[in-house]
């Protein structure tokens, strides 16, 4: 059997294992006797591992968004909660009324 059948059988333990027991791939390949290599594959494609520059890059990603989002002065909150009702409003206003 090759690795990649093997990978596919074992998905199921090597999601448990990485998830629920918070093992590492490395602890995880070695557990169920895989390839590490296949093993952190298998991780990466189905979004439950990255590498460190793709865990590094998207932490920077997430704190550049964060930082976007408390630029905003107290005075543009404000505003953006009132705009929301007044929108809103209007969008009932102009919406066709339904005859019962």
């Amino acid at each position: 059997m090759n690795a990649t059948n093997a990978v596919a059988q074992n998905s199921d333990l090597i999601e448990y294992y990485y998830v629920k027991q918070h093992m590492s791939g490395d602890q995880v390949a070695a557990q169920l006797g895989l390839s590490q290599y296949q093993v952190k594959k298998y991780l990466r494609e189905h979004g439950m591992a990255r590498s460190r520059t793709e865990a590094t890059s998207k932490a920077a990603h997430t704190l550049r968004q964060k930082a976007a989002n408390n630029a905003l002065s107290a005075y543009d909150m404000q505003e953006l909660r009132e705009c929301r009702v007044s929108t809103l409003a209007l969008s009932l206003m102009h919406k066709p009324q339904q005859l019962v």
